[in-house]
């Protein structure tokens, strides 16, 4: 058995990636375990600055660096990296109302 995990998860993110134009890159950010986990991100184009290790103890670890984040100092940084989407949809074309069936006419 060949122990290389990151090939399988390299190949899954590529298949993910297919689906989204060229130009685009559906991958923002990217957590893991493991070592090869980063190495998998950074080949799907994830920049290393926004990939997390969480090492055995616990600790948050990004760009190798020895200066560790626990949870709640990442938390303080989630408004900065990861920005607020506005979310806007057409009222014709949500869900509810593109989706949901039509009352049955009554004569």
């Amino acid at each position: 058995i060949r122990r290389a995990p990151h090939e399988f998860k390299i190949g899954c993110l590529e298949d993910i990636k297919a689906l989204f134009p060229g130009d685009r890159n559906p991958f923002y950010a990217g957590f893991g375990n493991r070592d090869t986990d980063e190495f998998s991100y950074l080949k799907v184009g994830i920049p290393r600055g926004k990939i997390f290790i969480i090492n055995p103890k616990g600790e948050i670890v990004v760009n190798r660096r020895h200066d560790t984040k626990s949870y709640l100092s990442l938390h303080s940084l989630v408004h900065g990296m990861f920005p607020t989407m506005l979310h806007c949809e057409q009222e014709d074309f949500n869900s509810w109302n593109y989706w949901k069936i039509p009352p049955p006419v009554i004569d």
